[in-house]
């Protein structure tokens, strides 16, 4: 039956009721780097899965889970920031359990790491066993080496995760065949626990260390999957090497990390990365008191909001995939054309079989199939914001992407041209919501258009996939296209003036969001910064400094600090709107930690921003102290601050708008 509903737009993914698999076509996006790259079938699936279910796989014969997706794409050295899965309940249930394993380790709770073992979810058939199995492994490993200083147990746990996928590694003499992020990551903390138990191993360590380093630097496609572990293998080659003698070459070694960590806006190992860089930079007689006064800021930023270094190198990385219920999804867009459970579920499965689905089973590949064409919406398994199987096209997006966070605008509309060309007329018609979205937001930030007329653009973009009338309304699975789009129209609109309107659609959608209960990480938290602003502007503060503080140890929790200089310097500004004289002190040290965070990571923008606010909060009209830069301020006072504050009364606006 094709019916076409009025809540829906034709155009974008074709006529409604068409069998639409939306999103990443995954079997070809893992052909594609496979035959790019030149990587073997055995190299991808070894430990994994058979090599006939792989070719499965790449043949759309069978949709592999999400752990094997990740790990396949972690091998290939291709990263998956922007992904989204469509799971099932118990797979939820799974990713949160790990999540919070994250957590212990994190915080060094191991008694409650011990507690979360005995807890681990079971039962999973749909997920990739052998991993879930290495994992598990890997923790135990973690409790016996810094719970019970049980070393020997420690390297036979790190061991045993290793031979789930890769044992061959611990008797190889060469790093060869392809391995994830997790994969070198447990590898790494199995060779420093080595040299820990045995000393005279240090030569050999450091020297798997650097092949360790050879191999990401090579075989790793993207910066972005890069970061994830290079920095660590620094680290943990760094602290051996200095103790010795020789440390030539190191120097640029972790110049080169830190520049990564800039470029790709990750808090990972950061602290122990700038302190070898200034120790080894000292050891060579080079000045190094800039780097000096930043390490003793960032210290004093990281303790105060609960950073521990120490543990840093054992906590797995974070599930960058966003997960959304697959049964959740279907019944939203069952609700929407009025659809029952028995109607929806005629002809394709039992009332009953529906029902479970809705309520967390995993829905058959056929009948997935058939209940979205049913119902007119996309068959949803993976997601991108460009839905392609074309490795070369999301490498594009990519760079977008990454341009214009960095409100770099010069080579954007050359790069979404090359888009279209990589793209082809029939995939370009298919990701013509995203091309559009690009080309409106070149447009609104070289200020070719008017504020109200990109506002009307990114409405009717955002119409392809939904109507703006189901915000608020708890009943919308949000993809991030249209997360970013809210924001964008959010945002169009307060520069126009009508902020109440902006804030109360940012307000409806963020209802919606803690409804749904599904983690969006980034693609929220601009959401949340701004609904911040406007919650500070009316003088609800403390509900404003709540959002800042959670939204300042998210970033950190997650390595990230995309929006993490604006967020620490709107939470010191908004204790600054508080005016109370207790507070006066923090006020610049928070603005202090966001100027230094802006100058290494954020935009030149933001930057001024903080400088020009600090200094003119800082100094009196008749002080003889006139600093004009950064070096002066922190020389001034961190971190005692000991200059009268500008009691001026500045005008209470949004300090970043």
């Amino acid at each position: 039956m094709k019916v076409q509903f009025s809540i829906r737009k034709i155009g974008l993914f074709g006529k409604l009721g068409e069998d639409r698999k939306m999103g990443l076509d995954i079997g070809r996006l893992l052909y594609g780097i496979r035959t790019k790259y030149q990587i073997s079938v055995n190299d991808i699936c070894r430990g994994i899965c058979g090599v006939s279910t792989y070719c499965m796989y790449e043949n759309d014969e069978m949709i592999p889970d999400i752990l094997s997706v990740n790990m396949f794409l972690d091998r290939m050295g291709f990263g998956i920031l922007g992904l989204t899965a469509y799971i099932s309940e118990k797979e939820v249930v799974y990713f949160k359990w790990k999540e919070s394993t994250r957590a212990c380790i994190r915080n060094e709770n191991y008694k409650k790491l011990v507690m979360l073992l005995e807890h681990m979810p079971t039962g999973n058939v749909s997920l990739n066993k052998k991993i879930r199995e290495q994992y598990a492994w890997f923790i135990k490993g973690i409790v016996a080496e810094k719970d019970t200083a049980d070393l020997k147990k420690a390297t036979e746990c790190y061991e045993k995760a290793l031979e789930c996928t890769c044992g061959f590694l611990i008797k190889s003499q060469k790093i060869e065949g392809t391995f994830s992020v997790r994969e070198i990551h447990i590898y790494a903390i199995y060779l420093n626990l080595l040299c820990k138990v045995n000393p005279k191993e240090k030569e050999e360590v450091i020297s798997r260390f650097y092949q360790l380093m050879q191999y990401v630097n090579v075989h790793y496609v993207e910066e972005q999957q890069k970061v994830r572990i290079y920095p660590l293998l620094v680290c943990l080659w760094g602290n051996l090497v200095i103790e010795g003698k020789d440390t030539e070459g190191s120097f640029e070694i972790f110049e080169k990390t830190l520049e990564l960590l800039r470029k790709q806006k990750s808090l990972y190992c950061l602290l122990e990365i700038m302190r070898l860089h200034i120790l080894v930079g000292l050891k060579e007689k080079r000045d190094m008191s800039k780097e000096q006064e930043d390490i003793k800021i960032l210290q004093s930023f990281f303790e105060e909001f609960g950073y521990q270094a120490q543990s840093q190198i054992y906590v797995p990385q974070a599930n960058e995939i966003m997960l959304e219920h697959v049964g959740q999804y279907l019944s939203t867009e069952r609700k929407k054309v009025n659809y029952t459970q028995e109607k929806i579920s005629d002809g394709i499965c039992s009332v009953e079989s529906y029902s479970r689905i809705e309520n967390g089973r995993k829905p058959t590949r056929n009948n997935y199939k058939a209940l979205t064409e049913k119902i007119g919406t996309e068959n949803r398994y993976y997601i991108e914001l460009v839905n392609t199987g074309n490795i070369d096209a999301l490498l594009l997006r990519r760079e977008i992407s990454y341009e214009l966070f960095m409100e770099k605008n010069e080579r954007l509309p050359e790069l979404l041209e090359e888009l279209k060309t990589v793209l082809g007329e029939k995939e370009v018609a298919k990701n013509r919501q995203y091309l559009e979205f690009v080309q409106v937001s070149i447009e609104e930030n070289t200020g070719r258009k008017t504020w109200n007329q990109c506002c009307d653009m990114f409405r009717n973009i955002l119409s392809y996939t939904m109507n703006e009338k189901e915000i608020g309304k708890k009943r919308h699975v949000y993809t991030m296209l249209e997360i970013n789009l809210i924001d964008h129209i959010s945002v169009c609109m307060a520069k126009d003036g009508k902020s109440e309107e902006a804030m109360h659609l940012i307000k409806a959608f963020l209802d919606d969001m803690d409804y749904m209960k599904t983690e969006k990480y980034y693609e929220t938290f601009l959401a949340k910064l701004n609904y911040a602003r406007w919650k500070s502007d009316r003088g609800n503060f403390d509900e404003a400094e709540c959002i800042y503080r959670e939204g300042i140890e998210q970033r950190i929790r997650r390595n990230k600090t995309e929006l993490l200089d604006e967020y620490i310097g709107e939470y010191a500004y908004n204790k600054y709107l508080k005016n109370n004289i207790n507070e006066k002190q923090d006020v610049k040290r928070y603005l202090l930690y966001a100027l230094v965070l802006s100058r290494m990571y954020g935009t030149q923008r933001v930057y001024k921003t903080i400088l020009q606010f600090l200094k003119k909060i800082s100094f009196s009209p008749k002080s003889d102290v006139g600093a004009t830069d950064e070096a002066e301020l922190i020389k001034v006072y961190f971190p005692k601050f000991t200059v009268t504050s500008n009691n001026n009364k500045i005008n209470k606006v949004l300090f970043f708008s």
